[in-house]
């Protein structure tokens, strides 16, 4: 995947056109993501199975906050790539399940994380994110 391939991913995520993104996938992807930031020594971290569960997954967080992500780095070598995503987190609905704890409308929630993709034949595998750092909510600019 070229830089310019991600940046298109990223746009497709962005508008929540979630049948490209998980054009990228293959059908049996894994998506891991950290634990639960609200309660990180009690929760099981999640994993999504299947482009499916990634979309219903996503259709219920989007219904409930605004999300918008901006690449940082990107590196690619060999099956492996590796990103720096901002992401910008807007609740536009009460979300007392959102992992970094409850939100209310209007709230915002800054972070950014690091992705790793292992990729099969040109399509996302295993993608694994790990948080980095959460920002002050009044840098918002996405």
């Amino acid at each position: 995947m070229t830089k310019e391939e991600y940046l298109e991913y990223v746009d497709n995520f962005n508008n929540k056109r979630y049948d490209r993104v998980t054009s990228w996938f293959t059908p049996d992807i894994t998506v891991e993501y950290f634990s639960d930031l609200a309660n990180p020594l009690t929760a099981t971290p999640m994993t999504l199975h299947g482009p499916d569960e990634f979309i219903a997954s996503y259709e219920n967080v989007h219904s409930h906050v605004r999300e918008l992500m901006e690449l940082g780095f990107f590196i690619e070598k060999d099956n492996c790539l590796v990103v720096e995503l901002y992401t910008e987190f807007h609740c536009i609905k009460d979300f007392p399940q959102f992992i970094t704890g409850p939100v209310k409308v209007g709230d915002v929630r800054i972070m950014t994380n690091w992705v790793v993709y292992d990729m099969e034949g040109g399509k996302m595998k295993r993608i694994r994110i790990a948080h980095f750092r959460m920002h002050d909510a009044k840098l918002a600019r996405l």
